[in-house]
């Protein structure tokens, strides 16, 4: 059985694509890019309504799970991951994950002391 999860990525990135390649067979990903709130600056937050719109699109190809592959949406705002993860999920009608949030779930399951 394959397993279908979304991931959402700045429109900028150039690498995540490439990394999904090195997937098992049995997982396929999806991906939608995301406009930066502002053009030309680096770390910034992706606009609410790309965040909202591709969800929706991820959510017609019946995703398990979302994710937000930009590792510097935890800085935007304390908030951040909360918010976003909320909206990614409502609009695919599915789990929803930000890398970060990834990283430091992993990191809990491990038990990692020290990095």
């Amino acid at each position: 059985m394959i397993r279908h999860f979304g991931v959402l990525i700045p429109s900028t990135n150039t690498t995540v694509e490439m990394e999904c390649r090195l997937l098992p067979p049995a997982y396929q990903a999806h991906i939608g890019r995301l406009m930066t709130s502002r053009p030309g600056q680096t770390f910034s937050p992706s606009r609410d309504e790309d965040i909202d719109y591709q969800s929706r699109l991820l959510g017609t190809a019946k995703v398990e799970l979302v994710i937000l592959a930009q590792t510097s949406a935890s800085l935007f705002a304390d908030d951040y991951d909360e918010s976003v993860t909320q909206r990614m999920s409502t609009g695919a009608g599915a789990l929803a994950i930000t890398s970060a949030q990834a990283v430091g779930r992993a990191l809990r399951a491990l038990r990692a002391r020290r990095i």
